[in-house]
């Protein structure tokens, strides 16, 4: 025993010096005497406003005027760093950009390198760093800032950093980048803005470099879209709809969609007239009218409403919703399966009139769910669309709802979008087709 643990011993001790040397950098240029990295990442916030990401990568200049452009882009993004002594050509240089970049995506990188290393191994390296931003940050807008020059005992210009930003500048010509061209800034400026050491730079010279840095990545940033903001008055034929966010989903997968936020005013056994006697308290659908900033106000009466208490209704929250600067959705949900067809024409004509007159948009539904039935429904496919009560819609036909609504709100087809995952894909398919078919049958029922 005790042998064997001599062996073992002995060949922990010849193993690990092997894996270490092989572990380590191949870089023959001695860094610096006091290496060091600095890595402040910020991202959104769970409540914060969903604004873009910037990175800023570079030296002890960047690191300087970082918190300075992160001030002015407050409002407009969050700003990341990614500050290092390591040169152009160290292969370590490369291992921190990819640390940084593979944690989050960035919507505009700018980056300065030139201060550290020799002239040779910023030669051979440059094209590496770009390679890597490249890679790793593909959706990316790059900017280059040229390297900042130092204060030379003559006062004569800074040829050092003058040859690396030529090497650099090929590169970036190559690649077509922005370019932040620092030097200039600061060499052509009429005051002498280098602090004491003749590398960094005064308070003033700090402010107008990450002024212009801010001003140069403001334009690049991707410009945010406002979503839609709707509020769904209504009753029990909307809670799985709502709560479930089909609404919203169909407008994630939708790449050419605004996001869409849905927020419910939805009463059990409510119609339009008591959501309209509710009074104007906070939680009632004309105080949250009235609170909101909305783009659509969705209007949804109970499945067997008669004319004489939809119409005086519909009219009076149609002229609240316009005077608050919002657009009328009116929505006819599917009638009880005992009352099909008869309830369901009921439906779609009581709506289909009361839109006409109010020149509003109309999801016709009862029709929609007509379309999916098809000409000689068997009664498995049409309680399919039903909960077990046959009275309020199931998943399926919540989904139907969702993509009239959809459809109305963005002017977009719902076929091919996201359907959650108890529906099978073919329903999925069908529902989206009956829903989008009878959206374009009610539009050219209202044209004029």
């Amino acid at each position: 025993m005790t042998k064997l643990l001599l062996t073992l011993a002995t060949l922990i001790a010849f193993a690990t010096p092997r894996i270490q040397a092989e572990d380590l950098y191949d870089y023959r240029t001695p860094r610096e005497s006091q290496d060091w990295c600095t890595i402040s990442i910020r991202t959104k916030p769970a409540n914060g406003p969903d604004l873009p990401l910037v990175l800023l990568i570079g030296d002890s200049i960047t690191v300087r005027y970082a918190s300075e452009v992160g001030a002015a882009l407050k409002d407009k993004a969050y700003v990341s760093l990614l500050g290092t002594s390591k040169a152009v050509g160290d292969p370590a240089l490369l291992d921190e950009i990819k640390l940084v970049l593979r944690q989050n995506v960035y919507a505009v990188i700018h980056f300065n390198y030139g201060l550290h290393g020799g002239i040779e191994g910023y030669r051979k390296g440059f094209a590496d760093v770009l390679a890597t931003l490249q890679r790793y940050a593909p959706s990316a807008k790059l900017v280059w800032a040229t390297t900042t020059p130092c204060q030379q005992k003559d006062d004569t210009p800074d040829k050092g950093v003058i040859a690396r930003n030529q090497i650099a500048a090929a590169h970036i010509a190559k690649a077509g980048l922005v370019v932040d061209d620092l030097y200039t800034l600061v060499a052509n400026h009429p005051k002498k803005l280098w602090d004491g050491g003749g590398v960094h730079y005064t308070a003033e010279g700090t402010a107008l470099q990450s002024k212009q840095v801010a001003q140069v990545i403001a334009p690049l940033l991707p410009v945010p879209v406002k979503p839609l903001r709707v509020l769904m008055i209504g009753n029990s034929q909307c809670p799985l709809m709502v709560g479930n966010k089909l609404i919203e989903n169909l407008a994630a997968s939708d790449p050419g969609a605004p996001p869409i936020q849905i927020t419910g005013c939805i009463k059990g056994g409510a119609s339009l007239r008591s959501h309209w006697e509710a009074g104007t308290a906070t939680n009632t659908a004309r105080g949250m009218i009235a609170s909101g900033a909305w783009d659509y106000v969705v209007l949804q009466d109970i499945y067997n409403v008669q004319a004489p208490a939809f119409q005086p209704y519909a009219r009076q929250f149609h002229e609240f919703i316009q005077g608050k600067g919002a657009k009328t959705l009116l929505f006819g949900t599917a009638s009880i399966l005992s009352d099909y067809p008869a309830c369901f024409e009921r439906q779609h004509r009581l709506h289909l009139d009361m839109a006409r007159e109010l020149k509003a948009a109309l999801v016709d539904a009862s029709p929609a769910y007509t379309k999916y039935f098809g000409p000689q429904p068997s009664a498995e496919r049409m309680e399919s669309l039903f909960a077990k009560d046959k009275m309020h819609p199931d998943l399926w036909g919540s989904y139907i709802y969702a993509c009239g609504i959809y459809s109305v709100l963005t002017g977009r087809g719902p076929v091919g979008l996201a359907a959650p995952a108890d529906i099978p894909a073919t329903v999925a398919k069908e529902l989206q087709a009956a829903a989008w078919a009878q959206h374009q049958e009610t539009q050219a029922a209202l044209k004029p």
